[in-house]
């Protein structure tokens, strides 16, 4: 045959293009090869690691089984310390098993996160409170991307609520958010027993605490633990359970009971900050509020008023007018009382710990402010000008005398006569200012609250001029016969009363006590008090006081 001279070049062609095909294919086989061995592998090594982890989960349940009623404290705790390294080992493979996964198609998985034995029991107890298994909290704990016991207990209600419609186990407890609920009953028996009176009659929280009437303070306590953080406390004697409840032992490795040392805290907080909120307090409708950023000396400026306007005349400058002004300084100071819950308030169930004890921790810290505040009144301190705050230099020091019209008269015409500060007398302007309020002690407390209460009169020298005009206020902390005028603190400085910053009133920390075996809660009162200004104040000593 005879093959023109075009043909050759491609039939060349057309045989390199087969060789290349069939090379390709070899290549492409090569390559798939290689990819069903890797694979083969890795699923070796998956099915590898999966049974091993299957084989952890099983055994951490059936230790965790073997937990009995009546089984001796030490037997309990060595069978829950098994089974936290069973728990930690499955972690670790089902870190493993994620690794394998996602190794070819996505980037290395994050280091497994370091669980302590007492997160992985706090973890497995509240899986048990939602109704799941162990198995659920190995594979919870597991994930790379759960880090804390709060990530981990998201993803266990999330876990719960996709299974509740199809599981079947009537003695399942749902608790609303990790026990809150069993938390603010058993918080509100304990306060009620410390004080009935304590919660309003139509609370919510005097039903929710009917289910914890008769408990002791121990038997709150089992309770609480055993619901809320699945610890069985079986076993213990009374001391034992005490110092338990109070984060003063362990069960299993874990710290697992600061929750009701918290909630006996909380009990005692509320009594001691209702204390001081209720107790009274008369100076601070007189006094004004200030609050310093830390505890170094407070200079507080005492503004003068504006100098007098003068008459420019044409062509004229106009002249300079200076302003005078005077300062006050204080500083804040720390006072503080600590109320301790002890092994012995739980075993003998004394409620004075959580009552009587923070009641008047409260009251002492309301009482010391008022404290404060009237010894400047009855000490008389030098202002800042070297002058008694009340002296004939300020003009608002009264001859000793009764209440009656004549001398509140006197008293309420020194008041309206200061002036303000100004380096001239004739820039020294009225700032007519207006008594509002009367000041006695207990002796003179009727007194006083007749000569402001209205009155009908038979005859024009009978109208009582200061009917309504003043707010009587009586303290027992003044002495004697003495009386005062005060103006309005939003009209002139009078006291400052100052708290840091962010902490106004008293403040409470708790801590678990070294000195004594339980826990510990101070009451902390960052707190000063210093006259800002003479000028809206008339001091009168008192006929015979």
């Amino acid at each position: 045959m005879k093959i023109h001279k075009w043909a050759a070049p491609a039939l060349v062609l057309a045989v390199v293009a087969i060789v290349a095909y069939l090379f390709s294919d070899a290549a492409h086989a090569a390559v798939v090869f290689a990819d069903q061995h890797t694979l083969v592998m890795a699923n070796a090594a998956l099915l590898a690691l999966r049974n091993q982890h299957a084989e952890l989960v099983q055994r951490a349940e059936a230790k965790i089984a073997e937990i009995k009623d009546g089984m001796p404290a030490a037997d309990v705790t060595r069978i829950e310390g098994e089974h936290a390294d069973l728990v930690r080992q499955a972690s670790g493979v089902q870190v493993q098993i994620a690794a394998e996964e996602a190794r070819s198609a996505a980037p290395p998985a994050p280091a497994a996160h370091a669980w302590s034995a007492a997160d992985i029991g706090r973890v497995n107890a509240r899986a048990l409170a939602f109704g799941l298994t162990a198995a659920d909290s190995v594979t919870v704990i597991g994930d790379t991307a759960v880090r804390s016991v709060e990530q981990a207990t998201d993803r266990l209600q999330d876990l719960a609520a996709q299974r509740a419609p199809g599981r079947q186990n009537p003695h399942v407890r749902i608790t609303q958010d990790e026990g809150d609920t069993i938390r603010t009953a058993i918080e509100a028996s304990v306060l009620l027993r410390a004080n009935p009176q304590a919660i309003p009659a139509n609370a919510p929280e005097r039903e929710m605490a009917r289910n914890y009437r008769g408990m002791s303070l121990l038997e709150s306590g089992r309770h609480f633990i055993e619901e809320t953080q699945g610890v069985r406390l079986r076993g213990l004697s009374r001391l034992e359970l005490a110092g338990v409840l109070l984060g003063l032992g362990t069960r299993g490795g874990m710290h697992s009971t600061s929750d009701f040392a918290n909630l006996l805290a909380n009990v005692a907080s509320k009594r001691l900050r209702a204390a001081y909120a209720a107790a009274p307090q008369t100076f601070k409708a007189f006094c004004r509020q200030s609050n310093n950023p830390d505890f170094k000396a407070k200079s507080v400026v005492q503004l003068s008023a504006a100098p007098a306007f003068k008459k420019v005349r044409e062509g004229q400058e106009y002249s300079y007018g200076g302003l005078t002004d005077g300062v006050e300084q204080y500083a804040l100071s720390t006072f503080g009382r600590i109320v301790a819950i002890t092994r012995q308030s739980l075993i003998n169930d004394d409620l004075s710990a959580f009552d009587r004890i923070p009641t008047m921790v409260g009251r002492a810290a309301a009482d010391l402010e008022s404290s404060t505040v009237y010894d400047i009144i009855l000490n008389n301190p030098n202002m800042g000008d070297g002058k008694a705050l009340f002296s004939d230099e300020h003009g608002n020091l009264m001859d000793a005398s009764p209440i009656d019209e004549t001398n509140l008269g006197l008293a309420d015409k020194a008041i309206r006569d200061q002036r303000g500060f100004a380096k001239k007398g004739e820039d020294r302007e009225y700032l007519n200012l207006m008594p509002r309020f009367i000041l006695t002690g207990t002796a003179k407390r009727v007194e006083a609250q007749k000569m402001v209460t209205a009155v009908t009169p038979s005859a024009s020298s009978d109208v009582n001029v200061f009917q309504n005009a003043l707010d009587p206020i009586t303290e027992a902390r003044i002495p004697g016969n003495k009386w005062l005028l005060v103006a309005d603190p939003a009209t002139v400085d009078t006291i400052e009363y100052s708290y840091l910053e962010g902490e106004e009133g008293v403040f409470i920390e708790q801590h678990q006590g070294f000195e004594v075996d339980g826990i510990q809660i101070k009451g902390r009162l960052d707190f000063a008090a210093k006259a800002i200004d003479w000028r809206g104040f008339a001091y009168n000593p008192g006929n015979g006081g």
